[in-house]
């Protein structure tokens, strides 16, 4: 889906990349991620941690995990507030059920914040449903739905 992306490209997250991706969490996500957990979620399943770069600068991630041998999760995704609406986002997205697909991923889920209008409308351009309410999620006891998809 994504067909006009800011001219870019998609790599592997490399450690080198954690000071960019984590102010980039810190400005656009409403938990908090320190570093250190940022590294670990890459080392969990590091093909699925994706950065879109424009020269040297990262200016969006997506971040997965295998929850079940046919299940993958989403678990961080964001993009630089400045690089929104340029396909940064769908280029990810793609690029992401492209690997699920390469790993023999039936499903993708992913939590959402109920009042996140804007993610939850792309997640459904994606095909994404929502499936649950997941009453305080968040730290600051927020609700988040679950979105889930065929892969």
């Amino acid at each position: 889906m994504a067909i006009n992306a800011v001219a870019g490209s998609i790599r592997e997250f490399s450690p080198k990349d954690i000071d960019q991706v984590y102010r980039i969490a810190q400005e656009s996500l409403t938990e908090f991620y320190t570093q250190s957990l940022i590294m670990d979620l890459h080392r969990e399943w590091p093909e699925s941690f994706m950065v879109y770069t424009i020269t040297d600068t990262v200016v969006g991630f997506i971040v997965g995990s295998k929850y079940s041998r046919t299940e993958a999760r989403i678990l961080l995704f964001a993009v630089d507030e400045r690089f929104r609406k340029m396909g940064v986002g769908s280029a990810l997205m793609d690029r992401f059920l492209q690997l699920c697909r390469e790993e023999n991923m039936l499903s993708v889920r992913l939590e959402v914040r109920t009042d996140n209008d804007e993610a939850i409308r792309f997640y459904k351009k994606y095909g994404f449903v929502i499936t649950a309410l997941l009453p305080g999620y968040y730290s600051d006891s927020s609700n988040a739905y679950t979105m889930w998809r065929i892969v």
